[in-house]
């Protein structure tokens, strides 16, 4: 019996020993690059070269980090070539110098240009891009041929990421999306510009949202003196999620339809709090005699208005007189656009018109409202309409749209 019981133990033992996997230890880990470029630590020494440096070093699976307490001064265009599945970190400052005469032309100051899977974040939040453009702004007041770059331009790229980097001080737009990326990711981030002389900073977009596909902009805050956020032609499947806009133009579609077909598709806007904009959301398209315009699936849900001067603007008009646009009224096509729980109140600059909805005359205008409740700052609020079946489209219309 005894003998019995121990040859099955020794049969289980030797079983358990056959079937139980052996974890082997790896040879190796592999850690990713890492890279800290050098600053010469004055503004009058560019910093580029020794960025792209590390970028060339690192780029590829790697590491690149901008210290903090340190200014890098980007005296000359910084490209990300060959920062493929990269983690750029800021946690110090990249200054652009205010040369116009060398920025004159550029079409950005930082350039992601056919680039795959990068990161280009701040881990600890402290990290600052400035464009450094007050130079600019002063310049364009009285020569507006000066032609300014965008601050950080993604083109051809696909899946980068923009986390948690205060950005000041574009000489024009501060982000750009085209060349067909698609997978584009801006989180937690700032953007501030304001002039502290009497020339306002003027064309310091947000986000120039373009040819472009499932672009994302959650968590911002804007404080601009343009649009906070325009989605140009040829994107599609953009977000906006939780945004909040001070100064600016708005979360405008357009504008559309000057010399090309252009198409704006599936936008949603959720969670913006617009302050003191002349909008807060709107559509622009040009008239009869230019291109065309089609805008189809867009939605604006969520919306707090505060001071802002209308709610909502639809322009069929844009970039013309009215007498032109009576002769060539517009045939853009609008379709499919909802405007969803609006609330708070306007300023007093065209009360008591909360919104302006001035449809294409021959073309299509397919909106909707639901939970609209904007209020005036004085009088009975209104919405003034043209072009439009007021009862399909869920508002009540007042007469005499325009724009």
């Amino acid at each position: 019996m005894y003998q019995l019981s121990l040859f099955v133990i020794l049969f289980a033992a030797f079983t358990d020993a056959l079937t139980t996997p052996t974890l082997a230890k790896p040879d190796r880990v592999v850690k990713r690059a890492a890279c800290t470029p050098t600053s010469a630590g004055n503004s009058a020494t560019d910093d580029t070269p020794s960025i792209a440096a590390a970028i060339s070093s690192c780029g590829n699976g790697g590491t690149i980090v901008i210290p903090a307490g340190k200014t890098y001064a980007i005296n000359t265009y910084l490209e990300f070539t060959g920062c493929s599945n990269c983690d750029f970190q800021i946690e110090g400052t990249l200054k652009a110098s205010n040369d116009l005469t060398y920025w004159n032309g550029k079409s950005a100051m930082i350039s992601v240009s056919g680039i795959t899977n990068a990161k280009i974040r701040s881990l600890t939040g402290t990290g600052v891009i400035d464009g450094n453009g007050q130079a600019a702004w002063d310049k364009f007041a009285s020569d507006n041929t000066l032609d300014r770059p965008t601050l950080m331009v993604i083109t051809k790229s696909t899946g980068i990421i923009v986390d948690n980097i205060y950005f000041k001080d574009a000489p024009n737009v501060f982000h750009s999306t085209s060349g067909n990326s698609k997978n584009i990711l801006y989180s937690n981030i700032e953007l501030y510009a304001v002039s502290n002389s009497s020339n306002v900073a003027q064309n310091t977009d947000g986000w120039d949202i373009g040819a472009s596909s499932y672009v994302t902009v959650k968590n911002a805050t804007v404080t601009n003196d343009d649009d906070c956020v325009a989605f140009k032609p040829g994107c599609s499947y953009v977000t906006v999620d939780t945004i909040t806009c001070t100064g600016s133009h708005g979360l405008s579609v357009g504008s559309l339809g000057k010399t090309n077909a252009d198409v704006v598709e599936h936008v949603y806007v959720t969670n913006a709090n617009m302050v003191t904009s002349t909008k807060a959301v709107g559509i622009k398209t040009y008239p009869g005699g230019y291109g065309t315009a089609t805008v189809r699936n867009v939605t604006y849900d969520g919306v707090v208005v505060s001071s802002s001067d209308y709610a909502a603007q639809i322009q069929s008009c844009y970039g013309q007189k009215a007498d032109y646009c009576s002769s060539n009224p517009s045939t853009a096509n609008i379709t499919d656009v909802y405007f969803k729980n609006f609330s708070g109140t306007t300023s007093k600059k065209y009360a008591p018109t909360t919104a302006n909805i001035n449809c294409p005359a021959k073309g299509t205008c397919g909106i909707h409202f639901s939970k609209w409740s904007v209020k005036t700052t004085s009088g009975t609020a209104q919405v003034l309409c043209a072009n439009i079946d007021s009862a399909s489209a869920g508002i009540t219309c007042t007469s005499g749209a325009s724009g």
